[in-house]
């Protein structure tokens, strides 16, 4: 499996009423609560999701949050990537300089890591 976007996460001031726009709009089934804490809303559309959320604290709103499926392998070769390249990554968006890579929402692998201009980057295990 290439990497794939798993979802695309907007910042937004009213995430369910951002939300609930996109799909009447699209035409697909209303947003309900996502999210550890039931404060973000996915718009499932076909291979990926677009989340609005508020943003994290300490993430500029106006950067943009992109998550990408990825295999196994490739999680280990970005993990190794980031490492020999000192660039700080983490399981928690808010935190993504933990250096931890077990992902609490239940997948085999989560990361964040950051870009020069502060973009947020997600990887995520997909299935096998």
């Amino acid at each position: 499996m290439g990497p794939s976007i798993d979802h695309l996460a907007l910042a937004a001031r009213d995430a369910r009423a951002s939300a609930q726009l996109l799909a009447d709009v699209l035409g697909v089934a209303a947003p309900a609560p996502d999210g550890p804490d039931g404060d973000m809303y996915n718009v499932h559309l076909d291979g990926a999701d677009v989340l609005f959320a508020e943003p994290a604290p300490g993430v500029d709103p106006v950067t943009h949050h992109v998550a990408f499926r990825v295999d196994r392998a490739a999680f280990g070769a970005a993990v190794a990537h980031l490492t020999a390249r000192g660039i700080a990554y983490g399981n928690d968006p808010e935190h993504p300089d933990n250096g931890e890579t077990s992902d609490p929402l239940g997948s085999p692998g989560r990361l964040y890591f950051l870009d020069p201009d502060g973009h947020l980057f997600e990887l995520t295990v997909g299935p096998d």
